[in-house]
C-alpha cells in the first residue's frame, strides 16, 4: 500500500472509499476485486510496532458520556492506523449457532438475516489470514476444516477440565503458534506484544492489504455527501481543519460502532434505529481457589472456554454466559502447597441491546448516553456464578466474585442489521437500507449480543459484504 496526502485524495476519483484501518475496513478490502481503486482515510497516524512498546497507549480516544447506569462503563477506542488491532488481546471464538437465531429459538432478542451456516466459510478465510490456533470446539462450533494451526498447549488446569466434559474447549486465538509469526512468549502482556505474536493489521499487511490500496492518514471523515438517494461524496477533515470532497463509487464506513453513527447522523441518514441499541457484554471476574487442581504453565495467556452456560441452555429468560480461563499474570495463593491452586476465570455474558443506549450528536461531536445492561444480561451471570461448583471437578475451597468490568473493548450496535428497514440501518450485507451504495461494517452491525469475542464475526462479515461490490 502506498501513502498519499490530502492534495492527492481530491484530485482523484475512487471506486471505494474506506473509513478506518482495522478489522472491518482492511478484511473488507482485502475481499474486493483487485481491479478496484481503493482509498482508506485513516483517522490517526502510524505507529510501527516498536514505537508502540517503546510508548504504550497513547492514541486513546476521548469520548463523551452521560452514565445513568450506576456502574462505571468505558468505552475504548485507539485512533491510529490498524485500530484496535493493535491493542486487543488476540482471542477468536466463533459466534455459536443459536446466536444468530435468538428470537427464533428462546423468544427474546432479534434474529439475524443470515445464519451459522451462511457465515461458515468467511470464519474460515479470516481464521486463515489470522493464522489462528485452535481445536477441539468442532462439537459445538461445526467446521469443515481444522483450524490453521493447533492449540497452544493447555494449563494444567485445562487438561483436567477438558478430559472432565467436552463443555471445556481450548481457547482459539490469533497468538501464534505456528505460522509467519513468532510463538507466543506466554508472558501475559498481550495488549502489545512483545514480540509480535499476535495478529494485527499492521504484520497482517502482506497478507490482507489490496494491490490498489492507498491510504491517507491524521484524516477524519466527516460525512457523506448524499445526492439522489447515492453517496457521491466524502467530507474529510484534516488535522489543520481544512476540508475537501472526495469523489467515490462506493463508500464503507468502518471506523466502530460510535464514530460510524457520528459520520451517518451527520450525513442525515433518518433511520429511527441509527445510533441507538449501543452494546457490549458485561463480564466479572471471579477467584476459584481448589483443594487439589493445579492451573498455570500453559502455552498462551487465556488458555480455556467453558459452554457449560451457553451451548444448549434456555436462553428465554437469561443471558448465555461464556466463561475464559486464564493462565496469565500468575495471580497465584499464599498457602504452602497451594501456591497455583486457582483458577482465574472471567464471565462473559450476552446483552439484549437496549434501545436508551445510543449515541448522538452534541455539537457536531459524538455523545454516548448510557443506561446500563438488560437485567438479562445479570441474571445469566447469577446462573453462571451459581453453576461453578458443578462444572468444576475439585472441592473449592472458596470462589470469590469480583466488582462488574468495565469493558471488554467491544463496542457493538449503533447501525444494526435487519431484513425490515423499519428495524435496522443495514441490510445483511451491510449497505444502508437509505443509501445502498454506503457500507456500514464492524460490530455497530450487531442486533443482538453474543457472550463471545466479536472480532472475528465482524471479520468474517466483512468479507462476506465485499462480494457484493462490482
Amino acid at each position: 500500500m502506498k501513502r498519499i496526502d490530502l492534495a492527492e485524495v481530491a484530485a482523484s476519483e475512487w471506486d471505494v472509499v474506506l473509513v478506518g484501518s482495522s478489522f472491518a475496513s482492511m478484511f473488507f478490502a482485502h475481499a474486493l476485486p483487485q481491479n478496484l481503486d481503493i482509498l482508506i482515510v485513516e483517522k490517526g497516524g502510524f505507529r510501527p510496532h516498536e514505537a508502540q512498546l517503546r510508548d504504550g497507549w497513547r492514541a486513546g480516544e476521548d469520548i463523551t458520556q452521560r452514565n445513568s447506569s450506576g456502574f462505571r462503563k468505558d468505552w475504548l477506542s485507539f485512533i491510529v492506523f490498524g485500530g484496535n488491532s493493535n491493542f486487543w488481546w488476540g482471542d477468536t471464538p466463533r459466534f455459536h449457532p443459536d446466536d444468530f437465531r435468538l428470537h427464533s429459538r428462546f423468544g427474546v432478542g432479534m434474529d439475524w438475516p443470515f445464519g451459522y451456516d451462511d457465515l461458515a466459510p468467511y470464519y474460515e478465510r479470516a481464521e486463515y489470514l489470522m493464522e489462528i490456533a485452535g481445536g477441539g470446539s468442532d462439537h459445538i462450533l461445526p467446521r469443515d476444516k481444522p483450524f490453521p494451526y493447533p492449540e497452544h498447549t493447555g494449563s494444567r488446569a485445562d487438561v483436567v477440565l477438558q478430559s472432565h466434559s467436552n463443555s471445556w474447549v481450548p481457547l482459539p486465538t490469533a497468538r501464534s503458534n505456528g505460522g509467519t509469526r513468532p510463538t507466543c512468549c506466554v508472558n501475559g502482556v498481550c495488549g502489545i506484544c512483545p514480540i509480535d505474536a499476535k495478529f494485527t493489521i499492521l504484520n497482517g499487511l502482506e497478507q490482507i492489504a489490496h494491490p490498489k490500496a492507498r491510504y491517507v492518514l491524521d484524516t477524519e471523515f466527516r460525512e457523506v455527501v448524499v445526492e439522489g438517494g447515492r453517496a457521491t461524496h466524502g467530507v474529510l477533515r484534516g488535522t489543520d481543519g481544512q476540508e475537501v470532497k472526495v469523489k467515490g463509487a462506493v463508500f464503507a464506513l468502518g471506523a466502530n460502532a460510535i464514530f460510524n453513527a457520528a459520520i451517518l447522523l451527520r450525513s442525515g441518514v433518518t433511520s429511527s434505529a441509527l445510533g441507538r441499541y449501543l452494546h457490549e457484554e458485561p463480564s466479572q471476574s471471579v477467584i476459584v481457589d481448589t483443594a487439589t487442581l493445579k492451573n498455570y504453565f500453559g502455552g498462551t495467556s487465556d488458555t480455556g472456554h467453558s459452554y457449560h452456560f451457553y451451548h444448549d441452555i434456555d436462553r428465554s429468560e437469561a443471558a448465555a454466559v461464556l466463561i475464559e480461563s486464564s493462565n496469565a499474570p500468575p495471580n497465584i495463593r499464599e498457602e504452602p502447597g497451594k501456591w497455583t491452586n486457582r483458577l482465574v476465570l472471567t464471565l462473559v455474558a450476552e446483552d439484549l441491546p437496549i434501545a436508551e443506549n445510543r449515541v448522538l450528536l452534541e455539537e457536531d461531536a459524538p455523545v454516548i448516553e448510557w443506561t446500563g445492561h438488560h437485567p438479562y444480561a445479570y441474571r445469566g451471570l447469577q446462573r453462571a456464578l451459581d453453576g461453578l461448583p458443578g462444572v468444576i471437578p475439585d472441592e473449592l475451597d472458596s470462589v470469590t466474585a469480583g466488582g462488574f468490568l468495565p469493558s471488554q473493548a467491544h463496542i457493538q450496535g449503533t447501525h444494526r442489521i435487519s431484513t425490515d428497514p423499519a428495524e435496522g440501518v443495514v441490510d445483511e450485507y451491510l449497505r444502508l437500507h437509505e443509501v445502498p451504495n454506503v457500507f456500514a461494517l464492524g460490530a455497530g452491525s450487531f442486533p443482538t449480543c453474543s457472550p463471545a469475542n466479536p472480532t472475528l464475526t465482524l471479520s468474517a462479515m466483512s468479507l462476506r459484504a465485499a462480494e457484493v461490490v462490482r
